[in-house]
This record gives C-alpha cells, structure tokens and sequence, in this order.
C-alpha cells in the first residue's frame, strides 16, 4: 500500500462513517463553519522499519482528528463526537490499515473554539 492508497482509505473511512459535522481534510479548501462544530482529519506519518519477517516494512502513523464546537456550549456533544471516531477507527482493520486503541486529549479553547483531539496509532506492512 502507498501512502497515497493509505490516504484515501482512512479518508474514505471517515467520508463513508461520518455525518456529525463538516471535516476539514488536508490541503483542501475549507471555511469553518461560523457557529456550530466541525472536525479535522490529519493522517501523521511516523517511524518506517524493516520487520524481521521477510524483510517487509511497517509504516507507522497517527490519525489525528481534531474536533472543534463552538465556545461556552459545554463538552456533552464533543464527548460523543469522540466516542463516535473512537468507534470508527479504535483497534479496527480496514485495507491494509491496522488501528491500535485510540487516547484523546483537551486542548482547550483559543477565544472561538473548544477543542478535543483523538489520536489513534496505526501500521500498514509493505
């Protein structure tokens, strides 16, 4: 699997799953929306190693989704949005994409937003 083919199946996970709210995928046009919440998807590539088995290589990543409501409308829907990717992608295998448990971070507010982040380590063997 390229990176190119990895790109396109975790996006197209998260096309054909999600319908909470708009996602900003990368390098894409996209104007947040002016007062209700919304996602963005970041595919972080990380360490590549050669396994011992034939040799092959594992490419290691991160799927960062970044979600972001409105300020001062508490964190009862965010929770659910996360849950809802956490069950999207929390230790599932789709293509060649094999997903570990996923952990979630608050990040906190910056004067428009408040916003949570899921990070789900994944591999892929080549």
């Amino acid at each position: 699997m390229s990176f190119a083919n990895e790109r396109i199946e975790i996006e197209n996970r998260v096309a054909s799953l999600w319908i909470d709210t708009p996602v900003d995928y990368g390098n894409i046009a996209f104007k947040s929306p002016n007062n209700s919440s919304w996602i963005r998807l970041n595919i972080l590539n990380g360490l590549t190693e050669y396994r011992a088995i034939n040799y092959k290589k594992r490419y290691n990543g991160i799927i960062n989704v970044q979600i972001f409501v409105p300020l001062k409308t508490g964190t009862s829907v965010q929770r659910e949005y996360v849950d809802s990717i956490c069950d999207m992608f929390d230790s599932h295998i789709f293509s060649d994409v094999v997903c570990d448990v996923a952990s979630v971070t608050t990040i906190g507010t910056d004067g428009k937003w408040h916003q949570m982040n899921v990070d789900i380590p994944y591999w892929r063997d080549s």
